[in-house]
């Protein structure tokens, strides 16, 4: 930089004009910067050199004030004195400053005004020019030609272009002819307009209508416009109207395809014409007036279709009709007892008064297409209003960055910036924002007249889930039809092998899902969100309430041990035992017809058992369905309906109230399967006290006349080394208990579904759990016994992992926590098994850390007293409470 500097030197700018004329103003600056540097430099030595032997010449003021000071000595006209002196110096400073100030606003006053000469020069340049072309144009009818001269001329007004020395250089004539040729194009472009119009000559009209905004007539362009395309519109709708096809054995044609018609006509319309006139005639908000008059035109033709639909279909006395049965029908079904003597073939006067089912639904289809088309037609209209106001909004922003750009190169070209005032101002404009157009309103009578026909429309489609869901329940047993095999299996292949489920859960998910598909086709949210909201009502409130009803009035009792089709008393294991001698002295050799009735038997009591079960199936089924419907159609809002409003996330919330659904299913499935296994308490009772025995009892019981046969013994942990080797030898209660378990509900398996039999299966566990820690409770310990009850537990909890069908259940842990009775025989095996007292603090203390210990402290304390080696002294000052 400083040999570059140097070399520049001998070619430095003097003064501030020179360095006007350089190629590169940033060299030119910096080489005045330190041609100033080095003059100021050189004249501050030759001061320095010449106030050496400078003589300083004291003012006469100064010299008075001395002679006054020395005979009067006052220090206030030293003071005054001192400051003009400083005065008189600051002043000749000044002045010199203020000379080159002035010579800097003289230069860039003469560059302001060479700058305004030129622009004056060009505009006389650009008047001439667009005087002659409009001069030749006109004559020989080149419109576009004359109205892009035109076009110029009138932008040069705008812009406050034309100044006197501009109108001097171009001619007062050359004016005067652009003012003329203005009136005269105006004239004949609107004169052919105006008969392209009456013509309805579309390719005239675009051709001329880029030209109109270029000569000012804007509004008369859009004016004959709209009056061109009124007319072209109504003739489109009337003709589709009247050429729709009918349909064959009907006398017309239906409403649906009449307005489907028309609005397919009101967006072939807006699609040819609206780009055009966004585009040129957007000034005078022709694209707004387009939008609105299309939109009149559509109302004026299809509300009378949609009137006449009402009153043909007769919907206002539908609906009430409908929505009064439908209240009696949800009163039928809800909170009653169901009684089979007839009264539910009732229909509560649907087929009389709002009609069939299949008629019924045939009108919905057609209602739904009526909201479907108008609602598309809407959703098409909001997008090209939001689309105009889109196109606007980014014409009015590029207008304000034009604004800025203009600014600020008039700014640097001048090298004046503008005042506060001014500049404040054209900020404030340029930081506007772009207020929409309210083309269309809020609610527009086409909408007014969709929600109503919405609101008749989700009337009849409740009352006709209703009616679908009453039939539905009536459906005889008897029909071949009625059970089919459940959708799902189970991990296990014995498992849901040969579950059945009724048409009757099938039948009214079906309707429901027929029903709030067809209503989130239509589009409306609002029809939508009441059916959505139907739907979850009837699911919750009619058909929860028949299901659960059916599966305790019937399932559960159909199911009672000994009175139902489960086994009761002391089971096949006993009666094995009973005629076991007789069964090994004679064989027993039954004949065809015999074993044909035994096994027609068979297979009538496992359907009689299937059918039953699949009542406790079809809550579990319901609940699946429920959950596929609440995703089918969240994923139909996603798809189909506008993001971000506010209708479309009240219509979601209505959808999310599904998930209460089908969670009342699931309750309802586990409370159904915890009114079986209340049922099979009275027969888990007997099985382990049948296996337990009585208290502190060590009978033994023989079966069989063989010396191989094993010995049966019931619950008894007092062992010494002898009855322990006996116990080896001995048929444990823990395997017989298992057996009998198997034999109550094993023949349940093949006909639950996986989930119900998991419950089923940790119900049972947990009564028989509960009884046997009763039974654990009378009974004294050794160290052998322990050993012996950590062995039946642990047998206990493989038949346990083993009848379960879910993988999850599998592990210990969860095991334990979905079974707690299980959980705690399994901590009393662990509490008993202890070879010393100290250690079970480690042993509660460290279960207790995992969450795995549901002991008490008084229970733990009377576990541990009943082992015979440890003192309950010892144990009362170990488990002492704190």
């Amino acid at each position: 930089m400083t040999a570059a500097l140097a070399s520049l030197r001998d070619s430095a700018p003097r003064t501030m004009a020179e360095a006007l004329d350089s190629d590169d103003p940033y060299e030119a600056l910096m080489s005045l910067s330190v041609a100033s540097k080095k003059r100021a430099t050189k004249l501050s030595e030759e001061l320095t050199t010449q106030l050496a032997d400078f003589v300083l010449e004291i003012p006469d003021i100064v010299i008075k004030a001395a002679k006054e000071s020395e005979s009067m000595e006052n220090p206030v006209s030293d003071a005054m004195a001192c400051a003009d002196s400083i005065l008189n110096s600051l002043t000749k400073i000044a002045s010199g400053g203020s000379q080159a100030s002035l010579e800097i606003r003289k230069l860039e006053q003469e560059k302001a005004d060479l700058e305004q000469h030129s622009r004056d020069v060009e505009t006389a340049l650009w008047l001439r020019t667009s005087c002659d072309k409009a001069s030749s144009a006109i004559p020989s009818r080149q419109y576009d030609v004359a109205a892009g001269a035109i076009q110029q001329f009138t932008q040069l007004k705008a812009w406050n272009r034309i100044s006197g020395r501009a109108r001097a250089y171009a001619g007062e004539y050359t004016i005067q002819q652009l003012e003329q040729h203005h009136v005269t194009l105006k004239k004949l472009l609107l004169e052919q307009y105006e008969v392209a119009v009456q013509q309805s000559d579309l390719q005239r009209l675009g051709q001329m209508t880029p030209l109109l905004p270029k000569v000012q007539l804007e509004q008369e362009a859009v004016s004959l416009y709209l009056k061109y395309l009124q007319a072209i519109t109504a003739q489109e709708f009337t003709k589709a109207i009247q050429t729709a096809p009918v349909p064959k054995g009907a006398s017309a044609a239906p409403p649906f395809a009449l307005m489907a018609r028309v609005y397919n006509a009101a967006v072939t319309v807006l699609r040819h014409h609206l780009p055009l006139i966004s585009h040129c005639l957007h000034r005078a908000k022709g694209d707004a007036a387009v939008a609105q008059l299309v939109h009149v035109q559509v109302e004026q033709h299809v509300l009378p279709l949609f009137q006449k639909y009402i009153e043909t279909r007769e919907l206002p006395l539908v609906s009430q009709s409908a929505q009064r049965i439908s209240g009696v029908l949800e009163d039928k079904y809800s909170g009653r007892g169901l009684d089979y003597d007839g009264e539910d073939e009732d229909d509560c006067g649907f087929a009389s008064e709002v009609g069939t089912l299949a008629d019924v639904d045939a009108a919905m289809e057609e209602a739904a297409l009526c909201l479907q088309h108008a609602e598309s037609y809407t959703r098409f209209m909001n997008h090209s209003v939001q689309e105009i106001n889109k196109a606007r909004a980014l014409r009015f922003h590029q207008e304000q960055e034009e604004k800025r750009v203009e600014r600020e190169r008039q700014e640097w070209a001048t090298g004046m910036s503008t005042t506060s005032s001014s500049r404040s101002a054209e900020d404030y404009s340029e930081r506007a924002e772009y207020e929409p157009l309210e083309i269309l309103p809020a609610r527009t009578q086409l909408q007014e007249v969709v929600w109503e026909v919405g609101g008749y429309y989700s009337g009849i489609e409740r009352c006709l889930l209703l009616a679908s869901m009453q039939r539905a329940f009536t459906a005889p047993e008897t029909d071949p039809r009625y059970c089919s095999p459940l959708g799902f299996k189970g991990q296990s292949s014995h498992i849901a092998s040969r579950a059945l489920q009724t048409s009757m859960v099938e039948t009214c998910l079906y309707t429901a899902r027929r029903s709030t598909q067809r209503a989130f086709a239509t589009g409306h949210t609002g029809t939508a969100s009441a059916v959505a909201n139907f739907a979850a009502d009837a699911l919750s409130g009619v058909l929860m309430t028949v299901m659960s009803q059916r599966v305790e009035e019937i399932g559960v009792h159909r199911l009672k041990p000994g009175e139902g089709l489960l086994v009761g008393g002391a089971g096949l294991f006993f009666q094995n035992i009973r005629h076991g001698g007789a069964q090994a002295q004679q064989a027993h050799h039954p004949t065809p017809k015999q074993k044909l009735e035994e096994e027609t038997k068979r297979r009538e009591t496992q359907m009689e058992m299937a059918k039953t079960c699949a009542y406790f199936n079809d809550l579990e089924i319901a609940m699946h369905h429920t959950k596929q419907l609440e995703t089918l159609l969240a994923d139909a809002i996603i798809g189909g309906f506008p993001p971000n409003t506010h209708e479309t996330d009240q219509l979601l919330m209505c959808v999310k109230s599904l998930s209460t659904v089908s969670e009342g299913f699931q309750l309802a499935a586990n409370t159904a399967i915890e009114s079986l296994v209340t049922v099979l308490k009275p027969r888990l009772r007997n099985i382990v006290g049948e296996v337990a025995g009585a208290e502190g009892s060590a009978n033994f019981m023989g079966v069989g006349g063989k010396s191989g046969d094993r010995v049966l013994v019931k619950m008894n942990y007092d062992l010494d080394d002898e009855s322990y080797q006996m116990m080896q030898l001995s048929e444990g209660y823990m395997g017989r208990m298992c057996t009998l378990l198997d034999e109550l509900i094993l023949p349940l398996q093949p006909y639950f579904a996986p989930r119900l039999w998991d419950n089923l299966m940790l119900g049972v566990l947990g009564a028989t759990c509960k009884r046997l820690e009763q039974s654990i409770r009378k009974c004294p310990f050794t160290a052998l016994g322990a050993i012996c009850l950590d062995s039946d537990m642990r047998d206990l909890l493989g038949y346990a992992k083993e009848r379960l069908d879910s993988p999850e259940l599998k592990s210990n842990v969860a095991l334990y926590r979905a079974c707690v009775p299980l959980a705690r025989l399994m901590q009393i095996s662990r509490l008993v098994n202890v070879d010393d007292l100290d250690d079970v603090i480690d042993l509660i203390t460290s279960s207790k850390r995992k969450g795995g210990w549901d002991l008490k402290l008084d229970e733990s304390k009377a576990f541990l007293c009943l082992r015979k080696e440890f003192s309950a002294e010892k144990v009362n000052e170990l488990l002492h409470d704190d």
